[in-house]
């Protein structure tokens, strides 16, 4: 049983990593997607993902509640979760009516706690967004901070933690294989 956690800049070889650490595991592996295909552009990112994973590979797609998605991948070896920034502005975006932060915090939290039970590998990948400048506007300075605790929450509990330049996982928590 351990928790990876994976994170790195947009665009800089997590998803990658992630598919060729399970890749090199020959279990079974689900594949939670927390992206929403809300326009002909995501459509084609989350088209191009799903021909990155081997077919045999079981496909969750859960926008909101992934710590449930973790405990009904009972059977599967490994999980992967791609991703948490994703993840917290789908959260941001659930329901305008009520104060989030620390609603997040408890689904993060759910989700560190159902990757902790689960009985074999989870893989959890996020952006690290708090590495340029600060965002003119309120709602995208609250996504910054709420990811970057996001990923700190994860980050303290995982067993091992990569973060990601240019195609290059370094390892900067835990032992590696």
């Amino acid at each position: 049983m351990s928790l990876i956690f994976i994170t790195g800049g947009a665009r800089s070889g997590k998803s990658n990593f992630a598919v060729e650490l399970a890749k090199k595991s020959n279990g079974k592996v689900a594949f939670i997607a927390t992206a929403q295909a809300y326009d002909d552009e995501m459509k084609r990112r989350i088209s191009l993902h799903k021909q990155e994973r081997p077919e045999s590979w079981t496909t969750i797609e859960e926008p909101i509640n992934v710590a449930s998605a973790v405990d009904s991948a009972v059977g599967h070896d490994i999980i992967i979760i791609d991703c948490i920034t994703l993840l917290v502005s789908n959260l941001l975006c659930a329901d305008e009516n009520m104060i989030k932060t620390q609603w997040i915090f408890e689904k993060i939290n759910d989700l560190v706690n159902s990757a902790k039970r689960f009985d074999g590998t989870v893989i959890i990948i996020s952006n690290e967004v708090g590495m340029g400048i600060v965002p003119e506007n309120k709602l995208a300075r609250d996504f910054r901070d709420i990811a970057g605790k996001a990923n700190q929450m994860i980050a303290s509990s995982a067993d091992k933690v990569y973060v990601c330049f240019s195609g290059i996982p370094l390892l900067i928590k835990g032992i590696g294989d």
